[in-house]
């Protein structure tokens, strides 16, 4: 299946815009609020409209979500192929699901087709919104892994039948519902109420069944209690009679009492004051102090705890001192690494010049080494013909002519003055021609001169040209030397040799080191000021606990709070006692001794008696209570004896419904241990194809063949740390994504074996540091050889 282009009217901040899709990788790398999150929730709207739903897997109430933020039409339009068939699917949104329209056009023909309908997402996938985007749609902070009903239904090929797969989860939760109903492990189980009510039964029962000989006893015990409210009746009469005595005698005792309650309490709060000595010898310390001193110990506290996160492991002081080594001659300045990095570009920019100019020099001296070639015109000789022929035409009149001068008898009867003429006149043109023979010549010569002059300076530019070049190469090379010898030199300078070829690969590699170096300096030297306040801290701390005999350790804190709780213990016990002194000689000044000392005739004081009236007061109420609870026990006990038959049938009835519901208990209990079995049976079948999918594209991610994960018949992923299977939620978030990323692919490779579908990235790397960003993006191209990538992302570093 492939997308082919969409249009969107308005949906969200996207207004008349339009994108052509193509097969493999379609990166739409763009800033952050360009609109990638809302084009891609517009291609699954497209398919699956929005969720009527309001529940956590909706897409954010996606309806108003994407509502036109400058209104106009809502919907768009997108184009697309799949079994080889190509369509058009036109959506418009409106205020509710009601209002939504919905087209589909066959491209061939541009006429609107029934070959599916509003839910084309579900007819094609085979799969409903929710398990979309758990698979096929791979979205950012989004990438859990997790199977729903129609993604085990279309993993198993059951995509045309589901509803067995589909009603599994209902099953379940219902047998549930009735367990959590029947149970009797919970008060809310109709067994365990039932269980209860029959112990109840019989409990009463049981009280009923000894309700005769109960009655009897009841009597007994009220006349015994009748017995003890008339002796506490003549008791309380008694103490009333006491009163009056003991109000006589009061006011004298009362000083007394006063001035002995104050002698007591100065002497115990001397003896509590003297109890304190021991602990401060030379001297009690003011709160401030301990305030400043705890204050110390809780700085030493946070100082130990981030000595012990700063602490370098074995690893990282190895490294430290290679480090150290390396930069034994000192570190390069900020910029140094970045412009010799800059320097092996311009580097590689000069080799290609060399590389050009050495061409355009072999040119030339290809064309230098051609030698000069005189043309067909220039090796032409048709300049001889009119020399010859006039030389002749010359030759004979010269002869006719001497032979009419010389009168010589000739064959030919001819006057000898027509032979003068004639001999004249062939010399005349004789002449001529041979002229124009040899004007043929001298220009022809003249030609082949200028052509060969042109040769010569076209040779001599050439040559000039060469030298340039070649001048230039040089002056290349030496600058390329230059830089080499810088490089090697810088490198060298940090004790790295290495190859020409190899020298912006250690560029890298020394900027790397040099920010491990500058870290792990800064760790080391934080490190040595945390210890020497620490140091600072504890000497202070030692100072003031010689003082009190303390040891400084780790119960340090709490020792010295709980000095510092006797030292306000102390400060409280002094005011005490000084106060109680206080109170004790104002007394004796104000009043007279003599007065205080008096015979007492009753025993009791007054308060003590009344108190021993309300005393005898409650229990005659408690008596009386205890009386009225014997009566309603009697009367209780004598309606259970009415009830006992009633009770008996009920508790039968109750035996007998108990018993089925047990038996119905176990029946569902023992169906879902079995659906639930049979459940895992049926997808324990495509763990298989999941497991091998998982690994190609695992080995891919992280270069590794080791099988360090395990995947069971839910689909659930779990890793081996430390020789224990566990959870992905033990690993950094990274590391969660990356191995989610290759479960969603394993998904979809086990779901559509034959008609791909395409797969939409909405920057999923953006957890994974740069080493696994890099893998990712060679995973999106081998996964673009057999899906159409719709990949969505803000930064070139994720772009493959």
């Amino acid at each position: 299946m492939q997308l082919i282009k969409c249009h969107i009217e308005n949906f969200g901040k996207l207004s008349d815009f339009s994108i052509n899709f193509s097969s493999g990788i379609n990166i739409i790398n763009e800033q952050n609020g360009w609109g990638k999150s809302t084009l891609a929730a517009f291609l699954k709207a497209m398919f699956y409209g929005f969720d009527a739903k309001k529940d956590a897997r909706a897409f954010e109430k996606e309806r108003n979500l994407y509502r036109p933020w400058q209104d106009g039409t809502f919907g768009g339009q997108l184009d697309f192929e799949v079994n080889g068939k190509a369509y058009r699917i036109i959506r418009t949104f409106g205020r509710t699901e009601k209002t939504d329209t919905f087209q589909l056009l066959d491209l061939s023909t541009n006429l609107e087709v029934r070959d599916y309908s509003c839910d084309i997402g579900t007819e094609i996938f085979e799969l409903d919104s929710a398990s979309f985007k758990r698979s096929i749609y791979i979205a950012q902070n989004n990438i859990a892994t997790g199977t729903s009903e129609t993604i085990n239904a279309k993993l198993g090929n059951l995509a045309e039948n589901t509803n067995d797969i589909n009603n599994f989860e209902n099953a379940i939760n219902r047998l549930k519902n009735i367990l959590n109903e029947l149970t009797p492990e919970r008060v809310t189980g109709s067994i365990k109420k039932r269980k209860n009510y029959i112990t109840q039964l019989k409990q009463e029962l049981g009280i009923v069944a000894v309700a005769k000989e109960s009655l009897e006893a009841i009597k007994k015990k009220e006349q015994k209690v009748v017995a003890e409210i008339e002796e506490l009746l003549q008791i309380r009469n008694a103490y009333k009679e006491d009163i009056i005595v003991a109000s006589e005698e009061k006011r004298k005792a009362v000083l007394w009492e006063q001035y002995n309650a104050l002698c007591q309490d100065v002497e115990a709060k001397e003896q509590a004051l003297q109890s304190f000595q021991e602990i401060f010898p030379i001297r009690v310390p003011e709160d401030v102090e301990f305030t400043e001193q705890l204050q110390y110990i809780h700085e030493m506290t946070g100082l130990i705890a981030l000595l012990k996160k700063n602490k370098l492991s074995d690893e990282e002081k190895e490294q430290y001192d290679n480090l150290l080594n390396m930069f034994e001659n000192g570190i390069p300045m900020d910029n140094e690494i970045e412009e010799m990095i800059a320097k092996q570009s311009d580097i590689n920019k000069l080799k290609e010049e060399i590389a050009a100019q050495e061409a355009r020099l072999h040119i030339y001296e290809e064309d230098l080494e051609k030698e000069w070639e005189p043309t067909q015109e220039d090796l032409s000789t048709t300049y001889r013909i009119p020399i010859f022929m006039g030389a002749g035409m010359s030759l004979v009149g010269g002869i006719a002519s001497a032979l009419s001068i010389l009168k010589v008898k000739i064959p030919i009867q001819v006057q000898p003055q027509y032979l003068l003429i004639f001999g004249g006149v062939m010399v005349l043109f004789g002449l001529l021609i041979m002229i124009l023979g040899l004007n043929s010549r001298r220009k022809n010569k003249k030609a082949k001169e200028m052509r060969l002059e042109v040769w010569r300076e076209k040779e001599a530019e050439l040559q000039e040209n060469a030298n340039e070049v070649s001048e230039q190469i040089q002056f290349m090379q030496d600058d390329l030397k230059k830089s080499y010898d810088a490089t090697d030199a810088f490198l060298k300078l940090y004790k790295i040799d290495c190859d020409l070829e190899e020298y912006e690969v250690y560029l890298y590699k020394l900027q790397n080191q040099l920010q491990d170096y500058i870290r792990l300096m800064e760790l080391m030297e934080e490190t040595e000021r945390m210890y020497e306040e620490y140091e600072e801290l504890h000497q202070k701390i030692r100072f003031f606990t010689d003082d009190l005999s303390l040891t400084i350790d780790e119960n340090i804190s709490i020792e010295l709070a709980e000095v510092q709780k006797k030292a306000v213990e102390y400060r409280m016990a002094k005011n005490v006692f000084e106060e109680a002194v206080k109170k004790k000689e104002k007394f004796e000044k104000a009043q007279d001794k003599s007065f205080w000392v008096k015979d007492v005739l009753c025993p009791y004081t007054v308060e003590e008696l009344n108190e021993m009236i309300a005393q005898a007061d409650e229990k005659l109420e408690e008596l009386k209570n205890v009386k009225a609870k014997y009566y309603k026990q009697f009367e209780e006990l004598q309606e259970q004896l009415d009830v006992w038959e009633e009770k008996t049938e009920e508790l039968q009835e109750q035996l007998k419904i108990q018993e089925e519901e047990i038996q119905r208990y176990n029946l569902i209990k023992v169906t879902g241990e079995y659906l639930q079995k049979a459940k895992e049976q049926f997808t324990s079948k495509y763990m298989k194809p999941i497991s091998s999918a998982f690994t190609k594209y695992y080995e891919v991610l992280t270069m590794s063949q080791e099988e360090n994960w395990v995947v069971d018949a839910n689909i659930d992923l779990k890793v081996k740390e430390q020789g224990e299977l566990r959870e992905l939620g033990w690993l950094s978030v990274g590391s969660q994504d990356l191995l989610n990323i290759c479960m969603r692919l394993a998904l979809v490779d086990a779901m559509y074996r034959r008609e791909k579908p395409f797969l939409i990235f909405d920057d999923p790397f953006v957890n994974l540091d740069n080493q696994k960003v890099t893998r990712a993006n060679q995973l999106l191209v081998n996964v673009a050889h057999e899906y159409q990538i719709i990949y969505f992302t803000c930064h070139d570093s994720r772009t493959p």
